[in-house]
């Protein structure tokens, strides 16, 4: 059960670019954070055992659609999660423990694995439907977290915790397949 994105034409200065809509869920062509015009990459849908679980919009400076360049890539970029069911706190800190899991290196130092578990300890509050989450990374910062515009937590400092986030949904073995073509035909759209 695969949907499409709808793209919307918008007229952003020099360059036509493309707000799309996903199951109702509006993401806007450009965003502006820490002083930066974010781009929008695309938009999908992300289902598991034919549910609707939640929309992504990933947006970058470069607005690149290279996913290598997406993960790699030290400027600013945000991931914007709206959920489409409701799922547990409990859930979500498994899911993403397992999620890190697979795509942590092997050669992980102590810092990024105590990342992983303050993220999987960020999540205390249920992700119920409508519930918004936020996932920027800063160059010199880290990554910062947020939950219907509340900070889960601290900054969680460095650029390799933002490439395993980044390498999840981007990354060879993704846990979103559908969710990457859904992006990359956002991508074809806006040539």
């Amino acid at each position: 059960m695969k949907r499409a994105a709808v793209a919307v034409g918008v007229c952003l200065l020099p360059v036509l670019a493309l707000a799309l809509t996903v199951e109702g869920q509006s993401y806007p062509a450009s965003l502006q954070i820490e002083g930066k015009t974010l781009k929008l990459v695309g938009a999908g849908l992300r289902e598991k055992w034919f549910f609707d679980v939640y929309t992504m919009a990933a947006y970058s400076e470069s607005g690149s659609c290279d996913r290598q360049r997406l993960i790699k890539d030290d400027e600013v970029k945000l991931l914007k999660l709206n959920m489409l069911r409701d799922v547990s706190a409990q859930k979500m800190a498994s899911t993403i423990g397992e999620s890190f899991e697979e795509h942590m290196p092997k050669t992980a130092d102590a810092q990024l694995k105590a990342q992983r578990r303050t993220f999987e300890s960020y999540f205390k509050k249920e992700c119920s439907e409508g519930t918004v989450l936020e996932f920027m990374y800063v160059p010199g910062k880290g990554t910062l977290l947020k939950q219907n515009g509340e900070e889960m937590g601290p900054v969680l400092e460095g650029k390799a915790f933002q490439e395993v986030l980044w390498d999840i949904y981007f990354g060879k073995d993704t846990c979103c397949d559908d969710l990457i073509e859904q992006i990359e035909e956002s991508c074809r759209k806006k040539k």
